[in-house]
């Protein structure tokens, strides 16, 4: 399916860049890949989240994948959460979000917690074949107030709570989008996502 970006809280969310990435083949990552992320103390997963966590290493910029075919109408939309929303995420733990959130939402519920960790509903799995690569600037008020209703501290929140570089989202989007390519055989669909609404100074 086609994909689309919109941004209703660029507050929050300045910078929004998303590839498509077509036809990848989920697997174990390289040796190499798998020792470079051992040695600092990572966990390998698999070829693609190995790919965005070692560019988010080499860039500062945290990404994050989702299946493309799990997003519902392939959409995604930055936006508060409602109140009483939920989200599942990653870990497996289901929480209650309020509005104070920031979430990627597809067409239809939350499918991230924006700039902490994502959703187990679109979690790139052995089934995956289609991806949407997300390489964006986050507030880091916003992410910090998402973390602390959470409850959360992941590799992604602490480099946003920092205050990452705005202009660095569509290099890293590139670089990773390359790499998996790479990595899982996939192609990458041209031309990028990126809808920055205000820039930045």
């Amino acid at each position: 399916q086609s994909a689309s970006v919109s941004i209703e809280d660029p507050q929050g969310c300045p910078r929004y860049v998303a590839r498509v990435i077509r036809g990848v083949r989920i697997g174990p990552s390289p040796l190499w890949l798998q020792h470079r992320l051992r040695a600092i103390g990572m966990r390998p997963i698999n070829n693609v989240v190995d790919a965005t966590n070692l560019v988010m290493l080499e860039l500062g910029q945290p990404l994050h994948a989702f299946d493309l075919n799990a997003l519902a109408q392939g959409r995604i939309v930055v936006r508060r959460a409602r109140p009483g929303e939920e989200l599942e995420t990653l870990d497996g733990v289901r929480h209650t979000l309020g509005e104070e959130c920031l979430v990627i939402a597809d067409a239809q519920r939350p499918v991230a917690l924006a700039g902490v960790m994502g959703g187990l509903r679109s979690e790139v799995t052995d089934r995956t074949t289609d991806l949407l690569l997300e390489s964006a600037y986050f507030n880091p008020a916003r992410v910090r107030l998402g973390r602390t209703r959470l409850d959360l501290s992941t590799e992604a929140s602490t480099r946003f709570e920092r205050g990452a570089d705005w202009e660095m989202a569509p290099l890293a989007c590139d670089r990773a989008a390359l790499l998996i390519a790479q990595l899982a055989g996939g192609q990458v669909a041209p031309p990028p996502l990126d809808v920055y609404p205000r820039p930045l100074p």
